[in-house]
């Protein structure tokens, strides 16, 4: 078994579900296994303290001239429940490797690790690179923006995230919020006393379908249009009672330049602004989570670079956009152009079989090292 994928099947092996979940382990077992790891290889260690039991762990090797090249992965993984297959037992079969973090991220990070331990194997290299794996990408970014804050700083970056090999250098951001409508309790055998909270989600949900089509309107050449999702609903105590109260939760996508604020704004002034929901006992509080989208140019430092490398891999790479989100957002706001590519499908991410083809972790390692390894 090649080094990487025996690295894949350690880290998968390793629960890091976020804190977020019912079953969120947090990610200091595999903070631990990486720092040692990485330190048995000669590289050098530190630990950036996130949140109570949470770091980053940034491994890196000091090179010879004066670039700095960043290779950010994170460490936690979604919930494991309600998988179809062992979660923390990796399966290799079919030239695939099955488990949580199989394909979001821990094949980036196995990736990113193995090239640097190799890269560092012959030598010292002719830039300094760290490795930033981080804390909490699936809930509200927590590690990537430590790592900022704190002041790294780097001359590009690379995301590890499954973009099947694709450089991508455009997506998707995200505002994420809730729209409570208030209504009067009553018993359900009298229901005219009462007002229906659900009944006045209802015309909101029917206002927001219309406005997500009016979304689908806009369009980016390389994310796509911005979509509205109606993910979640609350409302009601039991069946006796006439509900007073529903929530619903709204995942809003957003365009690489568009600001999360400004369109939950939008969405705000949308409702407020449509006739049937006049009057009618409905809160849009501010969002709880906000995150940019990111685009870079296609001849920004990190896209030329990766393409280089990837034609000295014999592996060309192509380019394109993505409608998720990711950290390089963060990176770029903070003036570090960052791009994101690795193995593995996102159709594959979160999924209840998550796999990653082998072929692709072995390619993205040869990749990375001729990034950082060569003249």
């Amino acid at each position: 078994m090649e080094p990487v994928i025996r690295l894949l099947c350690d880290l998968i092996a390793i629960p890091s579900v976020n804190p977020c979940f019912a079953d969120g382990t947090g990610e200091a077992a595999i903070a631990d296994f990486l720092e040692t790891h990485a330190r048995k290889a000669g590289l050098e260690v530190q630990r950036q303290p996130v949140a109570d039991g949470r770091n980053n762990v940034l491994i890196g090797i000091v090179g010879q001239g004066n670039e700095t090249v960043l290779l950010e992965a994170h460490m936690d993984t979604v919930t494991a429940e309600g998988m179809t297959i062992p979660p923390f037992d990796p399966q290799v079969k079919d030239n695939r490797v099955f488990g949580r973090g199989a394909c979001d991220t821990k094949a980036s990070l196995a990736a990113m690790l193995q090239a640097l331990i190799e890269v560092a194997r012959k030598g010292t290299p002719p830039r300094t690179v760290w490795l930033a794996a981080t804390v909490d990408e699936e809930n509200a970014v927590l590690g990537v923006q430590k790592l900022v804050a704190d002041g790294f700083r780097a001359d590009y970056a690379v995301v590890g995230e499954p973009t099947e090999l694709r450089i991508v250098h455009a997506h998707k951001g995200i505002v994420r919020g809730y729209i409570v409508a208030n209504g009067v309790s009553a018993h359900s055998s009298h229901p005219e006393r009462g007002v229906n909270a659900i009944g006045i989600m209802a015309k909101v949900i029917l206002a927001l379908e219309r406005y997500d089509a009016e979304l689908r309107m806009r369009h980016h050449p390389l994310v796509g249009s911005p979509t509205l999702t109606v993910a979640t609903i609350q409302g009601g105590r039991g069946l006796n009672l006439v509900p007073d109260r529903c929530a619903i939760g709204i995942d809003r996508r957003t365009l690489p330049q568009e600001d999360p604020l400004t369109a939950w704004d939008e969405l705000r002034q949308f409702l407020l602004s449509q006739p049937e929901l006049q009057g009618l006992p409905i809160e849009i509080p501010p969002p709880l989570l906000m995150h940019w989208g990111m685009e870079l140019p296609a001849d920004s430092l990190p896209v030329l670079r990766l393409k280089e490398a990837g034609e000295r891999a014999y592996c060309p790479l192509t380019l394109g956009g993505v409608r998720y989100t990711t950290d390089a957002s963060e990176l770029v706001r903070a003036n570090i152009p960052a791009c994101v590519f690795g193995p593995g499908s996102i159709e594959q991410a979160h999924a209840a079989e998550e796999w990653v083809a082998i072929e692709q972790v072995l390619l993205a390692q040869k990749v990375l090292e001729h990034l950082i390894g060569d003249e």
